[in-house]
Order: structure tokens, then C-alpha cells, then sequence
């Protein structure tokens, strides 16, 4: 079977490397290096158990830190790597991708655009970047050796950028994953579920989950009137910033939220049992509100429509962790494109080079 490259070595890598695996593919997992330079390491046939949804055992070929002999020969690349993260994963694989390389992300929220951008700074020939709607997988990293999923494969929406490839990624892709084509990369970000579910849960149950003994479960144990009625407000902002984007919008997670609070439903009693988070310092606020919420304010505001509740979560969680998300976050003026307005803003995604 033809090799795959696996990026990131945080739960949801392990848990694509593991089912990739599982499936007999032959899978190289790179670690791109994090906030401080870890240290060298290679480890071959590494015997993971999938547990949860899927379940089983696989061998990934390899577990490495030399990103070289990870990309070497692998066309299809796959990065599971924080979106904090981007522009440094992007930096570290340039100069070892192949040329024609395919290169997807998992639950991207825009980072097509920060790797084309440094694919383009490398000069790297015929390099297809793009991203799915949300994580691949739900999934935590439960032990060394052992990963949890908390669903299995669902179809995924995609779209690369520029946005003309994205009916090569999906062909591409379409032996390994099923992938949906739709219009652009601002469209698979915001029909992603962790726009609204996210914050919707987690602020609102912070002393919950700071004062909790035990593991939180936050979709087993935040669901209650109050967030399912808090995901409706933050939808119908939402929806109104889609309509005026002209993009199709997922129906709201309280959808979902009712049935995961169902006792008599049990589809998905493996998603509730993934754990987490454990504070309001994880990547449920730190990466979703500056990556992804504060995206979704610049956007709303580029194209004049009012988000005032969504607004005010952001500043909440602005207020409970001490830190400005906005002024850092992936925003349109920070990507240089302060200067969309209306219309333009779908345009660019769906038309630039």
C-alpha cells in the first residue's frame, strides 16, 4: 500500500496514523517540534490499540522526528498539528515535500491559506494544500501505547486554496478518505463544528470544569438547557454572517446537544467519553476563540452583519485568560486582508491564485 505522511504527534495524529495503519497503509508519523525543539528520536513498528469506536491493533512503520525520511516519497500528507501551530509546521515540512505532493489538514480553519503562502515562499512546484470541515477524527492519545476514538470516519466537506485545486485534493484523497468538495476554505472553517460547540460548553461550565475531582466530560456532563439554548443564540448569529457570505450553514449544535443528553440514545456514547478539557487554559478556548472565533467577528464585520453575542463570548474568554485573542488571532486584518469588504470576502477564497 502507498505511504502515507502523518504530521503532529498529539492525540489526533496518533489516532490517524493508528487507523491509517490499521487499513494497511504504510504510515510515517512526524513530529514537527513544538514550542521548544524535542529531541531526536525514531521509533519503527510501533504497536498502537484503537480503542472506542474503532477498535483493534496496528503497527505504524514509523515514529520520527526527521521530517525528511517522514515526507521522503509520500505524496499524500497528512498534518494534525494545533492551527496555532501553522506557519512553523509549514516551515518545517517545505523544504522535504516531494513535488506534487498532496497536503490536507485536519480540521484546518483557514491554515491552507498560511501553508500556500509558505509553499509559494519555498517556490515548492505543484504542491496541493487544502482541509476538511472538522477533525478527522474526535479522538485523544489515551496512553503511550493506546489511542481513544470517539467516532469513526464520517464524510468530510473539503476545499483547498487555491480554491481551483480542490477538486485535485479530493481525487487525490479519494482512496483514502471520502471528501466532499465545496466552494472554499472559509466555508469548511465555519461549517465546522468547534466554531459554536466549543464555546458554547465550556465557558459557561468553567467552574465545573476548573473545581471537577475527576475527569470533565463536556459532552456528557455541559449539556444542559441553558448551553443548548446558548448554541441557538450563537447560530442565528452565525447564520446570518453565512447568508450574507453566501454559503450553505450546518443546522446548530444543539441538534446534536439533545441527542447526546438523551439517555435512551446511545450512537454516541463513545464520542461523550472523550475527556476533557480540564481548564479554561486548553485548546477548546486558546486555539477555537483566537483561530477560529475571532475569524469568524473580523468576517462578520467585513461583511456588516451584527455578532454582539458572539462578541461577547469571545471577550469573556478574553477576560477569563488575562489575553487579548483578537488583537492576536487569525482575523482578517492580520492576514492582510483588512481591506475585503462584502462580497469580496467570499470572492477571494473562491477565486485567488
Amino acid at each position: 500500500m502507498k505511504k502515507i505522511a502523518v504530521i503532529g504527534t498529539g492525540g489526533t495524529g496518533y489516532s490517524v496514523a493508528s487507523e491509517l495503519s490499521k487499513r494497511g497503509y504504510e504510515v510515517w508519523l512526524g513530529e514537527a517540534g513544538g514550542e521548544e525543539k524535542v529531541e531526536d528520536y525514531a521509533v519503527y513498528d510501533k504497536k498502537m490499540e484503537l480503542t472506542g469506536a474503532i477498535k483493534g491493533t496496528a503497527v505504524i512503520h514509523a515514529v520520527t522526528t526527521d521530517l525528511g525520511a517522514v515526507l521522503e516519497g509520500a505524496e499524500h500528507v497528512i498534518c494534525c498539528t494545533i492551527s496555532n501551530r501553522d506557519e512553523r509546521v509549514a516551515r518545517a515540512i517545505a523544504p522535504h515535500l516531494m513535488p506534487g505532493a498532496k497536503v490536507l489538514l485536519s480540521a484546518g480553519n483557514l491554515g491552507s491559506l498560511i501553508y500556500h503562502r509558505v509553499f509559494q515562499e519555498f517556490e515548492l512546484e505543484n504542491v496541493v494544500v487544502g482541509e476538511t470541515s472538522g477533525n478527522l477524527f474526535s479522538c485523544r492519545r489515551a496512553g503511550e501505547n493506546t489511542v481513544f476514538l470517539g467516532n469513526r470516519y464520517k464524510i468530510k466537506n473539503a476545499a483547498a486554496f487555491p480554491a481551483r485545486n480542490t477538486q485535485r485534493l479530493v481525487e487525490a484523497f479519494r482512496d483514502i478518505y471520502e471528501l466532499i468538495p465545496v466552494s472554499c476554505i472559509l466555508e469548511t472553517a465555519f461549517n465546522g463544528p468547534n466554531l459554536l460547540s466549543h464555546i458554547s460548553l465550556t465557558l459557561v461550565n468553567a467552574g465545573a470544569i476548573e473545581n471537577s475531582k475527576e475527569p470533565y466530560y463536556i459532552f456528557k456532563q455541559g449539556i444542559c438547557r441553558t448551553t443548548i439554548n446558548l448554541a441557538d443564540g450563537l447560530w442565528k448569529e452565525k447564520k446570518a454572517v453565512m447568508d450574507a457570505l453566501g454559503f450553505p450553514c450546518i443546522p446548530s449544535p444543539s441538534n446534536s446537544f439533545r441527542k447526546y443528553a438523551d439517555p435512551s440514545i446511545h450512537e454516541f456514547d463513545d464520542f461523550k467519553n472523550l475527556a476533557g478539557p480540564d481548564s479554561l487554559t486548553q485548546r477548546y478556548i486558546t486555539e477555537d476563540i483566537p483561530i477560529l472565533g475571532c475569524l469568524f467577528l473580523s468576517v462578520a464585520k467585513a461583511v456588516g452583519v451584527e455578532t454582539p453575542l458572539y462578541a461577547a463570548m469571545v471577550k469573556l474568554a478574553e477576560a477569563v485568560n488575562q489575553t487579548n485573542y483578537y488583537e492576536q488571532g487569525r482575523t482578517t486584518e492580520n492576514l492582510g486582508l483588512g481591506h475585503l469588504r462584502g462580497i469580496q470576502i467570499p470572492q477571494y477564497f473562491q477565486q485567488a491564485d
